[in-house]
């Protein structure tokens, strides 16, 4: 038993030491605190986490390409998506609030494999219009 004894009075003494050291030093925790903030120069741009699962990627063509001059872009969503959670994440990746969203429905092509047929996916693609003076960094250069 005065083994025991010896162990615990000697852990209750670190912890009385430790006690006076974090009540010694109150300053030193708020220079934490304030550098442990949320940053505020973060942007808005990649903010959601799931915005990419909405936008798979921007549709590169040269339909798609003349259209950037009328400040129209267009990207590849599931078929899943509606206007709403596209506007959303277009915000969340690009930082630019469309004006207008427009969607088409692409069916999958019929494909064959030697005998076997099948089909490959279906996807939707949305047309998004930005304000004058927006754009997206994405299509810069191409």
């Amino acid at each position: 038993m005065s083994f025991l004894n010896k162990i615990l009075k000697s852990d209750k003494q670190d912890s009385a030491q430790d006690e006076v050291a974090v009540k010694a030093t109150p300053k030193a925790e708020e220079k934490k605190e304030v550098l442990l903030t949320p940053q505020s120069h973060k942007s808005k741009k990649h903010e959601d986490p799931t915005a990419y699962r909405i936008i798979n990627k921007p549709l590169i063509t040269e339909k798609a390409t003349e259209l950037t001059a009328l400040n129209k872009y267009i990207f590849v969503v599931p078929v899943s998506a509606n206007k709403k959670s596209i506007g959303e994440r277009i915000f969340g990746i690009y930082g630019v609030k469309p004006e207008k969203i427009n969607i088409i429905r692409r069916p999958g092509k019929l494909v064959r494999y030697g005998r076997r047929t099948g089909t490959t996916k279906s996807y939707k693609k949305a047309i998004v219009t930005l304000a004058p003076g927006d754009t997206i960094e994405v299509y810069e250069g191409v």
